[in-house]
């Protein structure tokens, strides 16, 4: 759509429904921390996060490292499996070790394994190594910093750290489905990680459009899918898998982030994405493969599996998604976007936002805590509206725009006709926003 035209044209244009934040398609595991605390969500696992863009799971262990993208630090945490369930990571009380916000308090604070000063130079959680063909750097935690490159650090991310390949924009590292670790750059290359004497070198076996995150299959040799940050997940030949570009915000930190295979995916063929939708709301989908064609998703399948409000701004949207050893599907939010969460979101057990959350997507396990019950309601519900600036108006016969309310609530039309009779008037969202390094 032209500059010209304008929101509130846009708005005018439209004929267009709210559709209420929040909707439940999957179950709450047993064994989740605060499934029988008052007031808390019951998908949470861990908390106090800034913007937790890639953590990941010891596949030999089942020990957490989390990479956190700092305020003061950018740090690395490890969490060994049997400390993992209500974990606080301290965030906005702690960036790291150091002290964020004076008089906050941040209950159990576990502080980082290893910290580095917050810059342009992100942090951008790895992997530990367990890629067969690597045997000099086995048991080692790989993890990136945005601008300059590759980083191993001993077992439980201890230091001393040593440099590996200079991977320039560095966004993901990740196995295949047998262990063999790539990496990729939101410049566009994906690299195949491999030692070289005493060096991890990096070679890069293609180039895909602004790549942003790894998944494959279970034991699958040779498949391996890889996430586009403008909606897009391509096979390792360049193929399409999924196209959600219609459905994905891609401004600034937002886009498709990240996505994970189920571990029954050789029979159920289900895989799940995670990305920021039109309305810039964090959106959990789950999708399935065509019965004819196994390297392509039948759009037809997709269910929305959760959706986390994040109006406060475009950044800070968390991004990774995985299946733990147990079976369970973990997603991490960011703590919504405003510098230094003033809202305390990270820090609420009643939010979802700035956490690591663990859920059941097949919804074989019940809701095991009731349904919150809030004093008196009488505030009225808002309603957020966002339109893509370039559409195809004169096709379409007008603009398509998102409205989201922040509650279920009935709601009507948001716009009239295009002649502003009885219309509503349209602004742009009044919010604070921040562009930095790509994962700030």
């Amino acid at each position: 759509m032209r500059r010209g035209l304008g929101l509130a044209a846009a708005c005018l244009a439209l004929l267009a429904y709210a559709v209420p934040a929040s909707g439940q398609g999957y179950g709450i595991p047993p064994g989740n921390p605060f499934m029988n605390t008052p007031g808390a969500r019951p998908e949470i696992w861990a908390y106090g996060m800034r913007n937790p863009y890639r953590w990941s799971f010891d596949s030999a262990t089942g020990d957490m490292y989390v990479g956190d993208v700092g305020g003061i630090n950018e740090e690395i945490t490890f969490l060994p499996r049997a400390s993992q369930a209500g974990a606080n990571l301290g965030w906005n009380c702690f960036s790291g070790t150091a002290v964020q916000t004076l008089g906050c308090t941040a209950p159990g604070h576990v502080p980082p394994a290893f910290q580095y000063p917050s810059s342009a130079d992100v942090v951008i959680g790895g992997t530990v190594v367990h890629d067969p063909t690597l045997p000099g750097f086995q048991g080692r935690y790989l993890y990136g910093r945005f601008n300059s490159g590759l980083k191993l650090l001993n077992p439980g991310a201890a230091p001393p750290e040593t440099d590996g390949p200079d991977i320039a924009s560095v966004s993901a590292i990740g196995p295949d489905g047998l262990g063999r670790l790539y990496a990729t750059s939101l410049a566009g290359g994906l690299y195949r990680l491999a030692q070289n004497g005493p060096q991890l070198a990096a070679n890069k076996v293609r180039d895909f459009d602004q790549p942003v995150a790894l998944a494959a299959p279970p034991g699958d040799p040779d498949r391996l899918f890889v996430v586009e940050k403008p909606g897009r997940v391509r096979n390792l030949d360049g193929s399409l898998f999924v196209d959600m570009a219609d459905l994905v915000a891609d401004t600034g930190e937002q886009g498709l982030l990240a996505m994970a295979v189920a571990p029954d995916y050789s029979t159920s063929g289900r895989v799940f994405l995670f990305y920021t939708d039109n309305a810039g709301d964090l959106q959990l989908d789950e999708l399935v493969r065509t019965a004819s064609a196994p390297d392509r998703t039948d759009p037809s399948t997709r269910r929305p599996v959760l959706t986390v409000p994040h109006g406060q701004a475009d950044n800070h949207n968390g991004g990774q998604l995985a299946f733990g050893p147990d079976g369970m599907l973990y997603l991490s939010t960011g703590d919504g976007g405003t510098q230094g969460d003033p809202e305390g979101d990270a820090q609420s057990l009643g939010s979802l936002l700035g956490k690591i959350l663990r859920l059941d997507p097949s919804g074989r396990f019940a809701m095991a805590a009731p349904p919150l019950t809030p004093a008196a309601d009488t505030t009225a519900p808002t309603l957020r509206t966002s339109v893509r600036r370039r559409q195809r108006v004169l096709r379409l016969r007008g603009a398509v725009a998102y409205a989201r309310c922040n509650e279920a609530a009935p709601s009507g039309p948001v716009a009239r006709s295009p002649s502003g009779a009885g219309g509503f008037r349209c602004a742009r969202r009044c919010e604070p926003r921040r562009r930095a390094t790509a994962f700030d």
